[in-house]
């Protein structure tokens, strides 16, 4: 019973630590920036990008959620021509809204 105990605690420690989100051919394209850096740049709208806050009932990092929701956000940018994002919300839930931006990069 205690090595069942063991296998489900290192299993899901193994899974809360992997990154399920991989940056697309179009994402690699695009920067993540700061307010401050898209001054001179055309907002083209905005995503709400989420991934799981859970996994197994133990909460998942909030950097490693950051890190996806913004290679999420990376994604999405090059549907609509964006060639930036920018956080416009807080992490809060698994989900955060970014706008995004053509900064003719």
């Amino acid at each position: 019973m205690r090595l069942l105990a063991l296998s489900v605690v290192l299993a899901t420690s193994l899974i809360a630590g992997c990154s399920f989100v991989n940056v697309s051919e179009k994402g690699e394209k695009v920067v993540l920036l700061k307010q401050s850096e898209v001054s001179g740049c055309d907002r083209l709208g905005s995503t709400i990008v989420a991934v799981k806050d859970t996994v197994a009932g133990i909460d998942r990092s909030i950097e490693k959620m950051d890190a996806e929701l913004a290679i999420l956000a990376r994604n999405s940018a090059p549907d609509i021509g964006g060639d930036a994002v920018v956080r416009e919300e807080r992490l809060a839930d698994g989900k955060q809204r970014f706008g995004i931006y053509n900064c003719r990069r």
